[in-house]
């Protein structure tokens, strides 16, 4: 049996109070009785230290994954005796993490009537999502440490984390229509900064375009040709639905899907292009319509961090109701870890609308108990590569940049 403070001064207190009684001695019957009264008088005086303490909280209300935040929150006696050893820290939910040496906490020695106290903390947002910051959490001990107080104070405050794009290969280095092989490409003179060849210098080029290298090898003035990337209308449509998603924490599926659909949602803007996307889940669909606005890019962040892996209806019956989200004639890109046949008809569907797609397939991390019904990735990626689509498998593990691979057609 393992003693501790309580089990002290109550079998303290009785052997003091068997003694006096044996030996007849004064003293320990007035040491049973201090030592009795001990614990409910430091409970008494200790209880009500939190009662009269407020709390205010400053803190960002938008950050992105992996990014650092400072929050204060400043706590306030409205009572008329000084408050003595309380500590404070927020509650935060699992995403969320307070990375100074103290865990968020702070010991507040002493505070007396109106006076303040501010104590600051270092918030990461480990991934994204919408997160409540709080209540604050008050602790007290009382005076001989026997009882534990704790209360929760002031609101709790919304935090959007948002995902944070990575860069990834470019996906239309290559059309998904067998009938192209090669993107159509426009020469821009003067724009762009990918270059496209070089030709011979003609009076009224810029002189910051000669490349010498082969004007030495040539023996004439060569410019260098540049050209500005063809900005292409996307629709991404994110699969949200439960039954092909697997994994927990950072490795789900769908916290991959997210990341790749902010990398490649990042990586279109860039470009110029016009971008929307569709995603609905099971109480609420968080679509969005294309656009190539600069409010776009927050816009489609937002709707990542909010999505959830928990829609029942079938994605095919999601795009079907959705095709409006489509440019006329643009690019699809659908990013789904299912591995059955279910998605090849929704790449018929596509096709016969005249849409280009793109097919991203998030793999899962460990072993998958596959249904009969279940292909392995490589497999379903060659069927879509069959049908024309442009494949992409992503492999577990690693980064999104190393994990993309391009399913190439067999010969």
């Amino acid at each position: 049996m393992e003693f501790g403070k309580k089990h002290i001064l109550i079998w303290g207190s009785v052997f003091l109070l068997l003694v006096g009684l044996v030996l007849a001695i004064q003293q320990l019957y007035i040491m049973f009785a201090v030592l009795a009264l001990l614990a409910p008088v430091s409970y008494i005086l200790s209880r009500d230290t939190l009662d009269t303490l407020e709390v205010r909280r400053e803190a960002p209300g938008l950050m992105k994954e992996g990014q650092q935040r400072r929050v204060r929150l400043t706590v306030t006696n409205a009572g008329v005796r000084r408050r003595y050893f309380f500590t404070i820290c927020d509650h935060l939910p699992d995403g969320l993490e307070a990375i100074d040496e103290a865990n968020g906490r702070t010991l507040v020695p002493s505070l007396a009537s109106e006076e303040q106290f501010s104590s600051d903390y270092v918030l990461q947002a480990k991934r994204r999502g919408v997160y409540r910051i709080g209540p604050a959490v008050f602790r007290h001990s009382d005076l001989i440490g026997m009882f534990d107080f704790n209360r929760e104070l002031g609101r709790a405050d919304e935090l959007v984390v948002h995902p944070t794009p990575v860069k990834i290969p470019r996906i239309w280095t290559q059309v998904a229509s067998l009938r192209a092989p090669e993107r159509p490409r426009r020469r821009f003179r003067s724009e762009g900064t990918e270059i496209y060849g070089t030709r011979p210098f003609v009076p009224g080029d810029d002189l910051r375009r000669v490349d010498w290298n082969a004007t030495a090898r040539r023996g004439q003035l060569i410019v260098r040709e540049y050209e500005r990337a063809e900005a292409t209308d996307a629709t991404i449509m994110l699969d949200l639905e439960r039954r092909v998603h697997r994994g927990e924490g950072d490795d789900a599926t769908i916290e991959r899907a997210v990341k790749l659909a902010a990398s490649v949602a990042e990586q279109l803007l860039d470009r110029g292009s016009s971008v929307g996307m569709i995603a609905v889940g099971a109480e609420e669909d968080w679509s969005v319509t294309p656009s190539a606005t600069p409010k776009q890019r927050a816009r489609l962040m937002d709707t990542l961090a909010r999505v959830q892996a928990d829609a029942q209806e079938q994605f095919r019956q999601t795009v079907a109701s959705h095709l409006p989200y489509l440019s006329r004639g643009g690019l699809a890109i659908i990013i789904s870890p299912r591995l059955d046949e279910a998605g090849l008809p929704i790449v018929t569907d596509l096709a016969d609308r005249g849409h280009e797609v793109i097919w991203m397939i998030v793999e899962a991390l460990g072993e998958r108990d596959s249904a009969a019904h279940e292909m392995r990735p490589d497999q379903l990626a060659a069927r879509l590569v069959d049908r024309g689509v442009d494949a992409w498998t992503v492999a577990p593990r690693y980064e999104l940049g190393l994990a993309m691979r391009r399913v190439r057609r067999a010969g």
